[in-house]
């Protein structure tokens, strides 16, 4: 239960971990930026079977964690759409993946955005980046004294995430996404968005965090404590879902096996799209957990795969954090690790746009958006490549269409810096691009300007079906004839 939340002042020295006002100019575009400390209790939970099925097991552990809030500064340019974003924490920093990706469809349309802290493995970094702002953080396990029952360092030369310790516990994470989403439907006065609108409330999660997503509606979203005789999310948007794996609802159950439905959402009541990239749609077992789309009452679900993005790209990995000297300071700045010239660059971005906004259309009138195909696979879950080079299938813009580049879902790196596998010479997260020459694209489109035409009429196909915003229309056009100019089209 949240007894209290406050909000953190912002100043000139003093404001938010990697502060959207900072990158995006905020309050140029009407909207604030606030952040706030939550402080409440919370319940840890421990499985009854393998299946998803949870019960109490420490009641009311106390917890200081923080939220993010980013909203139009008049309350009255608010769309009612409220995005709630458990963010990632998988490299000890807090990354708003879906934040980066969505928020120029947020910004124009309206919508209020909440990130959530997730896990407390990123708090040491908060701290070195402002030890005033953050030093009363805690998630404090409520029973240090109970040993694990495995070894951790067994668990992270095994590949699990490297993030446990018995002075914390994850495992308070349930209760305070629940009680958050019933505190921002509430008209309670220390509710951030008491002033606004919110029509709908809506979970998003990206990559480890859409694991989260999965085992938060697959273990505690319909619970009846929890639900409340109402549903806690409208509806839920995952992004680059991990399915190889099942989040332990507490760290002393990391070691669990667990049934293999728990790696997917089976079952939903609310509208739900999955939106993966070229490096998840067949690894970390997706291939295993695919499911078609539904629109059966009880599974409202949709799957984007957006061929030729990586996981990581350049633009939501590099450039949106602008170089920033803060994150110099702390050591904690995204960096390409990969040894070829061109990082992955394809603007997911765009279609992340389109997905959220299909989401809220969905929710708000139960018209269901367009399917469109996946990306094959083959034997060893690895995507089949056209004649370009390129993945078939899934959904496509016109940089797959009338391609001038070659995407990649891997780079090669030196062995120890890769992202999943330290001993790998390879990374699956951030690709890369090797562009055609020039040559080849005087051959495959004569000039630049029929090039355009080509784009122009692909993409106007791909707004009709509704996989992309009319907003964002003439800048992929504009993208893909930049790529093509410096590659020497004319």
């Amino acid at each position: 239960m949240i007894s209290a939340i406050n909000e953190i002042p912002v100043t000139s020295n003093s404001y938010p971990f990697s502060s959207a006002e900072r990158y995006c100019h905020l309050s140029a575009r009407g909207y604030v930026e606030r952040e706030y400390y939550v402080r409440g209790t919370a319940n840890v939970y421990r499985s009854i079977n393998d299946a998803g099925a949870v019960e109490v097991l420490t009641p009311e552990a106390p917890y200081v964690n923080r939220i993010v809030v980013r909203a139009p500064i008049d309350p009255e340019q608010a769309s009612g759409n409220v995005v709630v974003e458990i963010i990632n924490p998988t490299s000890f920093m807090e990354i708003e993946r879906m934040w980066i990706l969505g928020h120029g469809e947020f910004l124009r349309s309206g919508d209020i955005y909440v990130g959530i802290t997730s896990k407390p493995n990123t708090i040491p970094k908060l701290v070195e980046f402002d030890t005033r702002r953050y030093a009363a953080l805690s998630w404090a396990n409520p029973t240090p004294e109970t040993p694990f029952l495995f070894d951790p360092a067994e668990l992270v030369r095994g590949g699990a995430l490297p993030d446990i310790d018995i002075t914390y516990e994850p495992g308070l994470f349930w209760d305070m996404l629940t009680d958050l989403a019933w505190k921002l439907r509430s008209n309670d006065a220390d509710n951030p968005l008491v002033t606004y609108r919110r029509d709908c409330l809506c979970l998003t999660g990206w990559s480890q965090s859409g694991a989260y997503l999965f085992r938060y509606l697959n273990s505690f979203a319909y619970r009846e404590d929890v639900a409340r005789g109402s549903r806690v999310f409208d509806g839920y948007l995952s992004g680059g879902g991990i399915h190889s794996m099942v989040i332990p609802v507490n760290q002393y159950e990391s070691a669990r096996a667990y049934a293999p439905e728990l790696r997917r959402v089976e079952r939903c009541g609310e509208p739900f799209i999955a939106v993966q990239t070229e490096s998840e749609n067949g690894r970390f077992e997706s291939w295993r957990c695919m499911l078609p789309d539904s629109d059966r009452s009880d599974f409202k679900y949709r799957l984007y795969e957006v061929t030729g993005a990586s996981h990581d790209t350049k633009w939501s990995y590099l450039d949106y954090y602008q170089n920033d000297p803060d994150l110099k300071r702390i050591n904690h700045l995204p960096v390409y690790t990969g040894l070829h010239d061109e990082p992955n660059d394809y603007p997911s971005q765009l279609l992340f746009h389109a997905a959220f906004r299909n989401l809220f259309r969905w929710v708000r009138t139960g018209a269901a958006p367009a399917s469109c195909s996946r990306i094959p696979v083959d034997c060893h879950g690895e995507n089949v490549k056209d004649a370009f080079g390129n993945s078939k299938g899934g959904l496509r813009t016109c940089l797959l269409e009338h391609p001038v580049a070659r995407y990649s879902n891997t780079s090669r790196v030196v062995p120890g810096s890769g992202t999943v596998d330290k001993t790998a010479d390879t990374d699956g997260l951030f690709g890369h691009q090797e562009t055609f020459s020039a040559a080849m694209l005087s051959e495959l489109y004569g000039t630049l300007a029929h090039y355009r035409e080509l784009c122009e009429d692909d993409t106007a196909q791909l707004v009709s079906q509704g996989f992309l915003c009319q907003e964002d229309a003439p800048l992929l056009v504009d993208l893909a004839v930049a790529h093509a100019r410096r590659a020497g089209l004319e």
